[in-house]
């Protein structure tokens, strides 16, 4: 659902507003998203949903322990700044540990994305955001994870752009570099 507003909002007037919206509701409503100034409500998620958000989660989790590095794993709720007028809150956001104080609403620097498509939000995951999500210049990697045909679609990050993936991957070993993770896809759709 798009809300009509008279002017076009900035993040900061998009986060007043949210804020606002929350505390006068008497009971929770989805999560909102800011496209080119305009909140738009995403619609409750379904059990297939929020149980492969989890496991890809605890899958990027692992890698991240495993490999040594310094990042961490924001789930649902923590956006992506993409322009004034444009934020994003993906499924999963990874990035550089240490960077981000417990009030902060937006990931620092995110080197990855993650997407769970349902059929409300397939047109936006796989067109909008791929551009928007682009625009991040530390996003080295957006992941689109369809889970009916339980395939994942790696964008990566070319120059300027995210280069849609010459085909889904279906199993094996997702290598993200940088920043050198390595996920088994078989630990994704556990």
């Amino acid at each position: 659902m798009n809300l009509h507003v008279k002017h076009r909002m900035t993040v900061e007037e998009f986060l007043a507003w949210a804020d606002a919206r929350r505390a006068s509701l008497p009971f929770d409503e989805p999560k909102w998203e800011l496209f080119d100034g305009v909140p738009v409500m995403q619609e409750h998620e379904k059990w297939i949903h929020a149980r492969l958000k989890f496991e890809i989660t605890v899958a990027i989790k692992a890698a991240i322990a495993q490999s040594g590095l310094h990042f961490e794993a924001g789930v649902d709720g923590l956006g992506v700044r993409i322009s004034p007028r444009e934020s994003y809150q993906p499924e999963i956001a990874v990035f550089p540990k240490g960077l981000i104080a417990d009030d902060d609403r937006f990931a620092p620097d995110p080197i990855l994305v993650v997407e769970v498509l349902s059929p409300s939000t397939r047109r936006t995951d796989l067109r909008e955001k791929v551009a928007g999500y682009g625009q991040v210049a530390t996003i080295e990697h957006y992941l689109v994870v369809d889970p009916k045909p339980r395939e994942i679609l790696h964008y990566r990050r070319q120059g300027r752009l995210l280069i849609e993936p010459a085909a889904p991957l279906t199993s094996g070993v997702l290598r993200l570099d940088p920043p050198g993770l390595e996920i088994p896809l078989s630990a994704m759709f556990a």
